[in-house]
């Protein structure tokens, strides 16, 4: 009798048991954010910035904007995706014998930004993904007009880059405003790309028919860019478990 009241009591443990871990199964949140980011853009060339001729800008703004999508397990584990629009580039200085001028390059592309981002217990976040980029336009524009000798034409300059680009994105920040339902996010990303922009070190811009550098040697050239990033953030779906213990998506009303 005391075996089978032992077993009644043990299996009374373990339904109880069951029934909190299933009232305590964790929550997977569906959310969608509208973002925009603001910064500065290099594209890294050790020939441009070794060379005394050229004054490399390292301060070319970068923006981007655009929205992402957000799959978190819980409060801390989120899977998800950036689609943004894109515009940076690269400021020279280039002193020609005594005849100074200013060159810039512009870059409009598409971004694509799967990334998996970890929340800590006091809202602080840390993401880590890539960047997969597609040129959409591009543009060089020189503060002298008519140099002697001319410039090399630029109509169709996107043809000496590649036309798409990957980059490594780490990123980190804080919720400033938080409830149940939106979130408010503050940080800063940065992103790398470790292949070259001109393939097969194939063009200088700057090398442009009136400044001839001296290195005809090319060395690869890496878009860098480091933004200040704005989110907001709107949870509208949760992943719950019905009665009967099957789960199923709720929409917020």
């Amino acid at each position: 009798m005391k075996k089978f009241a032992y077993l009644l009591i043990a299996i009374a443990f373990l339904f109880q048991n069951a029934n909190a871990q299933r009232r305590t199964q964790t929550i997977k949140w569906f959310s969608i954010a509208a973002k925009i980011g603001y910064g500065n853009s290099v594209l890294l060339n050790v020939n441009n910035i070794e060379d005394k001729h050229v004054e490399f800008n390292y301060l070319t703004p970068s923006l981007s904007y655009g929205g992402r999508f957000t799959f978190t397990y819980g409060d801390k584990i989120g899977f998800g995706s950036d689609i943004l629009l894109s515009s940076f580039g690269q400021k020279y200085t280039i002193d020609n014998n005594g005849d100074i001028y200013e060159k810039e390059i512009k870059i409009k592309s598409l971004d694509i930004l799967p990334f998996f981002r970890y929340t800590g217990e006091k809202t602080g976040y840390l993401e880590i993904g890539s960047k997969f980029s597609i040129v959409r336009s591009m543009s060089v524009t020189n503060s002298i007009l008519n140099p002697n000798p001319p410039f090399k034409p630029t109509d169709n300059i996107v043809e000496n880059y590649a036309p798409k680009f990957t980059s490594i994105v780490l990123g980190l920040g804080l919720a400033v405003y938080k409830n149940e339902r939106l979130d408010v996010n503050l940080g800063t990303r940065f992103a790398y790309s470790f292949t070259d922009f001109t393939p097969g070190y194939s063009y200088n811009v700057v090398n442009d028919g009136y400044y001839i550098p001296e290195k005809t040697v090319l060395t690869d050239t890496n878009p860098l860019s480091i933004q200040f990033i704005l989110e907001v953030n709107y949870y509208f779906a949760f992943w719950g478990d019905a009665t009967c213990g099957k789960g199923r998506l709720m929409l917020f009303k």
